[in-house]
């Protein structure tokens, strides 16, 4: 008998592709980040297993779960992790979420506070101008031009991955872009997954990205109205995109926070390159706590 069972749940506008753990104490939620699927967390989910009912989505537009062209800012994901919550999982959860699924996951438990048991932020851009500054830029517009059109390509997957590969990327402090490819840990293995992952995309995920429209993207977004609601206990976890100043004020705002700094991990927290120990030190010394 698999551990992990994948299947499916009908929200109101889109079938969610999830996996779903054994039975357990209680359900925790992983919600992964944009351009992802629910396998990211693969390195985490095995220490979560024998005390957590695990599931982990696919966010509409990616993975396995349906296509909603055009309904891809993050307040549109928000009902069918509010349905999943309702519907599918019938005890109060603790929920985590990873960059774009930490802003998800924190706008979905402020309007479902009665289903939530804590929250997990992973890495989300809390400082929604200096985020819009940074992805507004025409690197970042020309790398997620690039990602749609590979996305659009329906190439197979190793020659997707070498497209991948073949990506510009400019770095801090460098004037010239480095390959994609040639970055540490982006070896042939990474490549293929990402590949995958990036083959089961709808592209318009990356539409107001490539067109540099990230101020009508994030036109509804409300973080700190959000972090002002909640009262659930809630672990902010910073590696690259949370400042010490943004952690400070998040901080400030929420009644029961706590944070834990992840150092040397980036904004993947370590999942890309399996290397999770303070993850887990942090997630479970959290989870254990209440």
């Amino acid at each position: 008998m698999a551990i992990l069972r994948e299947q499916t749940f009908s929200a109101d506008l889109v079938t969610i592709n999830f996996v779903e753990g054994p039975p357990s104490e209680s359900p925790i939620v992983l919600i992964h980040g944009g351009g992802d699927r629910w396998q990211h967390f693969l390195p985490l989910i095995p220490s979560l297993l024998p005390r957590w009912h695990v599931f982990a989505l696919d966010l509409r537009g990616h993975g396995k779960s349906g296509r909603v062209p055009d309904q891809y800012r993050p307040e549109q994901y928000v009902p069918d992790i509010k349905a999943f919550l309702e519907r599918q999982v019938t005890e109060r959860a603790v929920i985590f979420g990873h960059s774009l699924g930490g802003w998800i996951a924190l706008l979905a438990a402020a309007e479902l506070q009665e289903k939530i048991q804590a929250l997990i932020l992973g890495d989300p851009p809390l400082s929604i101008e200096r985020w819009v500054a940074h992805e507004s830029s025409e690197e970042s517009i020309g790398f997620y031009c690039a990602l749609r059109r590979i996305a659009r390509s329906k190439l197979p997957v190793p020659e997707m991955a070498a497209a991948l590969a073949d990506l510009p990327v400019f770095m801090a402090g460098q004037e010239a872009p480095v390959r994609y490819g040639d970055l540490p840990g982006r070896d042939a293995v990474h490549l293929r997954d990402w590949a995958k992952t990036l083959s089961q995309v709808d592209p318009d995920v990356v539409q107001y990205h490539a067109e540099g429209r990230m101020k009508d993207y994030v036109q509804n977004v409300d973080l700190d109205g959000a972090l002002r609601r909640l009262t659930c206990p809630v672990l902010l976890l910073q590696a690259e995109i949370i400042s010490d100043s943004d952690a400070k004020h998040a901080l400030s705002l929420l009644a029961n926070g706590v944070h834990a700094k992840l150092e040397d991990t980036g904004h993947d927290l370590g999942l890309d390159t399996w290397k999770v120990t303070p993850l887990l030190r942090a997630v479970t010394s959290f989870l254990e706590s209440l």
